[in-house]
C-alpha cells in the first residue's frame, strides 16, 4: 500500500505542476496514505528485531507511529481546508509541525533500517537508510524555505522516488521470505 500510494503521489503530483488541480489535492491524499501505510512496516520492524535493546526499539516504535498519526492528523486537516499552508515560504504553524513530523518519521525510518536484523538485505538497509535521510532532509527544507528550498527538492528525491522503491522491494522481500505453499 505504501509503494502504490507512493507511485500515485509522485504520478500526481507532477500533474499537478503540469495540469493543476484536482491532482494536488489526490497528492496530498496519496502521500497521506502512503505515510499511514508506513505504522505497520513499522510494527514489523519491531516484530522482526534487530540490534536494538528492547526498551529503546519500543521508544522508538512509539515515537515512529506517533510522528506517522501527528503527520495524518495535520494533513487530513490540510486536505479537508481546515487548515492552510503557505508553501512558498518557510514553514510556520501547522506547516512547520507537519515538517516536523517528517523529520521524525525520517528519523525512524534511517534508523530502523542501519539497525534492523540479518532479516532485512542489505541493499534494502541502505535503500532505507537512504529514504528517510531524504525525509529528514525535505522536513528541513520546508522549514528552512517552504517547497521551492533546494533542500526540499533533494530530500524529495528520498521522500518521493526511493521511499516507494523501498517499500516495493521490502513487500517483495518480505512475500519471498515468507511461508511457502507445500507442493
Amino acid at each position: 500500500m505504501a509503494a502504490t500510494a507512493g507511485l500515485i503521489a509522485l504520478v500526481t503530483i507532477t500533474l499537478f505542476f503540469t495540469v493543476g488541480q484536482p491532482f494536488g489535492t489526490l497528492n496530498d491524499i496519496s502521500l497521506l496514505v502512503m505515510t499511514l501505510a508506513l505504522a505497520p512496516i513499522m510494527v514489523g520492524f519491531y516484530e522482526l528485531g534487530g540490534r536494538t535493546p528492547i526498551g529503546l526499539a519500543r521508544v522508538s516504535l512509539a515515537g515512529g507511529i506517533a510522528g506517522v498519526l501527528i503527520y495524518a492528523i495535520v494533513q487530513a486537516a490540510m486536505i479537508g481546508r481546515i487548515v492552510a499552508f503557505q508553501y512558498d515560504q518557510a514553514a510556520t504553524g501547522w506547516f512547520s509541525v507537519e515538517a516536523i513530523f517528517v523529520i521524525v518519521i525520517g528519523a525512524w525510518l534511517a534508523g530502523a533500517n542501519v539497525l534492523a536484523g540479518p532479516w532485512l538485505p542489505p541493499p534494502l538497509r541502505w535503500l532505507g537508510t537512504v529514504s528517510g535521510i531524504g525525509f529528514i532532509v525535505f522536513g528541513v527544507g520546508l522549514l528552512l524555505g517552504g517547497v521551492a528550498h533546494p533542500f526540499t527538492y533533494l530530500g524529495g528525491v528520498g521522500y518521493q522516488f526511493l521511499f516507494p522503491l523501498w517499500a516495493y522491494l521490502l513487500g517483495r522481500a518480505l512475500r519471498r521470505s515468507g511461508p511457502q505453499p507445500s507442493s
